[in-house]
């Protein structure tokens, strides 16, 4: 998944992975080394991320259903707990930097582009 702020036409990361599975959402970030710029994990009725047992800070980012940027925590360090804001429906983990990098804000708006979808959309647009 890409993951877009439109306010400010930055991308926060082309590789973002669903945490589709209730192992995926358990298991997070656990066991990995880092992340790499443009790479994420997406989480979807989500009222709490925690960095237990982490070993690398990330940015993480709390979103309504509408895309819109509720809380951007920058640089949590392992072993904390980040709370969702009310209404937050989304959350999304970065490699730290990443909210600084994309001059995302709390109020921006950010689109959610599944690749497949654009692979589709380059397809159609090229057999015209």
């Amino acid at each position: 998944m890409i993951v877009r702020n439109a306010d400010r036409d930055t991308i926060l990361g082309e590789a973002i992975e669903v945490a589709a599975t209730a192992v995926n959402r358990v298991k997070g970030l656990l066991g990995r080394e880092c992340l790499e710029d443009g790479q994420g994990l997406f989480f979807e009725h989500c009222s709490s991320l925690h960095t237990f047992f982490m070993r690398f800070p990330v940015d993480i980012i709390y979103v309504d259903k509408s895309g819109k940027v509720l809380k951007a925590a920058a640089d949590v360090k392992p072993f904390k707990l980040v709370a969702a804001p009310l209404r937050a429906y989304y959350a999304i983990e970065l490699p730290l930097g990443a909210i600084r990098r994309s001059n995302t804000r709390v109020g921006d708006h950010l689109r959610f582009i599944e690749v497949e979808d654009l692979h589709a959309h380059r397809h159609l647009r090229h057999a015209a």
